[in-house]
Order: C-alpha cells, then structure tokens, then sequence
C-alpha cells in the first residue's frame, strides 16, 4: 500500500508540473495576443489616419469602377474558360491575322503619307494666306488707283506733229519783213518796217538841231555826224510803242550807230494757241492784214518752247498761202540799226584776235 501511495503520489506532482507548464505557455501566449492586438490596433489606427476623406460622388466613382473591374474580370474568366478553337478555325484565324498584320503596314505607311500630305497642305495653308494677303493688299491698291483714275479728268489726245519738209528759196530783194515771234503758246507780230519808217520821219524833222559836226568828203556829200546824247534824248521825250510793245533807241555809246529796240512780254502776245483754233480770231486776221501788203514776207522767229504753236500759226499761214520762213530765236526784242550816224561816246573794247575766219551765218530763205 505504501507502495501504491508512492506512485500516486508521483503521478500527482507530475501532473501539477505539467499543469504549470501549460499555464505559462498559456500566460505568454495571452502576453503575445495582448502585445499583437495593440500592434494590429496601432497599424489599423495609423491606416485609418492616413485615409483621405472620400466624397458620396467618389464613393460612387469607385463603385462602378469596381464594377467594371469584376466584368473585365468575368469576360476574361468566360474566355479562358471557353473551349480552344479547333485547328481549321484556327489556321483561319492565323490568315487573318496576317492579312490584319499586313493591312496594319499598309495603313501604317498611309498614315504616314497621310502625316505628310498634312504638312504639305499645312503649308500650302500658309503660304495662300501670305498670298491672299499680298492679293487683298494689291487689290486695295487697284481699288485706290482706279478711284484716283475716275477722279483725274481724261488727256486730251494731242494731235501728231507733222512737219512739213521745206522747199527753200531766197528771200526777194524787194521784199518787206514782218516777223511773228513765238514765244510758248503765245505769238507777236512784229513790224519793224513800219516802226523804222516812223523814227526815221521824226528824226529828220528834228534833225537839224541833232547835228554835232559835218565833215568835208572831197568830190562828195558831206558827212554830218549828230551828237548821240541829243538824239537819245530826243527819242526818249516821244512815245513810240506800238500795242504792247515797247520802242525805244538806247545808247550805243562805243559805236556811231544807234539802233532802235521793240520789247514785248512774252507772256502778253498779240494771239494765243486757242485764238489761233478760232477760225475768225485774231491771229487770223493779222495774218490776213501781212498777207495784203505788197511783197510782203512772214518770218517766223521760235522759241523752244512755243513750237507746237508755231506749227498751228504755220498751218495758218499755210492756207493763205503766205510766204513763209522759220528760225529758231530765244529772245524777246527786236533790234535794228538807224539810218545815221552819231559820235562815239567812249572808245570800243579791243577787238579780240580770231584764229581762224569767222563763220558766216546760214542766209536765212523762204520755205
């Protein structure tokens, strides 16, 4: 019995050992789940904390994403799911995947011909707006010309100048010269026969009382010399002009004649370029009064400018079948020596030495 007590004894203090085990084990697992909650409620707070605040519209963004997500997922899984295709259909699948492959390239290189016929029309785009421009620009331009044009008035054509090749001949000896000066659209008629005529008549009335000396000619008449002075004088005190002319007998004090002088503004004639279109004007009647003297001859005298009217006065003359002549003179007086002589009133300059002979002057002729 001892025995038995013994061993019972034993048996009982083992199982108490084990029990104390098993309640440490038991302890330290508690420990750990206590440690590993808070671990797992530290993590869950710190995601939560990290969460951003989600809107009812994301919420709801989210959802139907989702819900799009599990269709894919469904299509996907219906496909793997689906029985493989037999191998005819799937030789058939592979020609038609290169026939796409090769339409791919196809329309791969068209897309790139389709990229660059862009480029090419972007820039045709372009350079048409720069052309349009410079188009709007030069039609605005014509615009302003053509307004400018209906503004300014119309030319007259003027008619073409015809010159009439001359038949030249000598001036008569016995003829009378009345010159008509033309001086831009403007003519004078000069009568130098007659404004000669009247100083001469008044100079020998007056004559005897000019006289400064008279010298003796052997075998013939004497030569009487008036005094210059006087005779300027003379002519001065009397009125000469002649319309708008000016006559006057200036000094010619180096030399012993006097020369009388017929001035006319040029801008002032006797008749114009439109008188001279006037069938009954005056030039046509001053043509008609030259043309009734007795061997009378019209010698034109022309200034640069004035030869479209010379060739209108010539027209004229022309028909009335005048005899005519033409020079070309700048000048706007006429001068021509008096029948006299006068004392010198100072010694002429010295005559400047010539190399060679002077040239004569062209004998002026009638044509």
């Amino acid at each position: 019995m001892a025995s038995r007590r013994r061993k019972r004894d034993e048996e009982g203090g083992s199982l108490d050992s084990l029990m104390d085990a098993l309640t440490n084990v038991v302890a330290v697992l508690i420990l750990i789940l206590i440690l590993l909650q808070a671990d797992v409620r530290q993590a869950v707070e710190k995601i939560v904390e990290s969460l951003k605040p989600v809107s009812v519209e994301q919420l709801q963004q989210a959802r139907e994403k989702q819900q799009e997500m599990e269709k894919t997922i469904a299509a996907r899984e219906k496909q793997r799911q689906a029985p493989a295709p037999a191998p005819a259909e799937l030789a058939k699948m592979k020609a038609d995947l290169a026939l796409l492959e090769k339409a791919a390239v196809r329309d791969e290189k068209l897309l790139i011909e389709l990229k660059k016929l862009q480029q090419t029309a972007e820039q045709t785009s372009l350079k048409a707006k720069v052309e349009k421009e410079k188009t709007d620009a030069l039609l605005t331009e014509i615009a302003r010309l053509e307004a400018l044009l209906d503004q300014t008035p119309r030319p007259v054509v003027k008619r073409p100048t015809v010159v009439r090749l001359p038949n030249s001949r000598e001036i008569p000896n016995d003829a009378t010269i009345y010159y008509c000066y033309i001086t831009g659209n403007q003519a004078h008629l000069v009568d130098p026969t007659a404004v000669k005529e009247t100083l001469m008549e008044a100079f020998e009335r007056e004559a005897r009382n000019l006289i400064r000396e008279r010298v003796k000619v052997k075998g013939g008449l004497d030569r009487v010399i008036y005094d210059q002075e006087k005779t300027v004088a003379f002519f001065a005190s009397k009125p000469w002009n002649v319309r708008n002319q000016k006559v006057t007998v200036p000094f010619n004090r180096p030399w012993t004649r006097l020369n009388f002088r017929i001035e006319f503004d040029p801008a002032k004639g006797d008749a114009s370029l439109d008188d001279m279109n006037q069938p009954d004007g005056r030039f046509h009647r001053m043509m008609k009064l030259v043309r009734s003297y007795r061997n009378g001859v019209l010698m034109f005298r022309v200034r640069p400018d004035g030869f479209e009217t010379y060739l209108k006065a010539r027209e004229i003359a022309d028909e009335m079948r005048m005899p005519c002549g033409w020079e070309i003179d700048g000048n706007s007086a006429y001068a021509e020596p008096l029948e006299f002589e006068v004392n010198r009133l100072q010694e002429p300059p010295p005559a400047v030495p010539q190399k060679d002979k002077p040239v004569p002057k062209p004998k002026r002729v009638l044509d």
